[in-house]
């Protein structure tokens, strides 16, 4: 996503394997950790899900692979509805 938004070319396939992983591991954590949890810590939405979903803003962009982790789609699904961040994310109509 950065080489190409740098107008640098088209990503290194060894680097998006390597990426991935790394990531596999990692979100398999998150997506257990998400199990039963409407929010990273619980019941509440707190300064944690905003830390994580600030990456999640890319996933689409990035391609990350996220297809096989059905409880952090659900988590940022519940977080991209909330207003404060649908408000951050679109530009200020002048």
């Amino acid at each position: 996503m950065v080489k190409k938004l740098a107008g640098l070319g088209d990503a290194d396939p060894a680097e998006i394997a390597r990426g991935e992983q790394l990531f596999h591991p990692l979100a398999a954590v998150l997506n257990t950790h998400l199990l039963g949890r409407p929010w990273m810590l619980g019941n509440a939405l707190t300064i944690a899900d905003f830390g994580i979903a600030t990456g999640m803003a890319f996933a689409e962009a990035s391609q990350m692979p996220l297809a096989e982790y059905e409880e952090i789609a659900r988590w940022y699904d519940e977080f991209r509805a909330l207003p404060a961040w649908q408000q951050s994310l679109i530009p200020p109509q002048s």
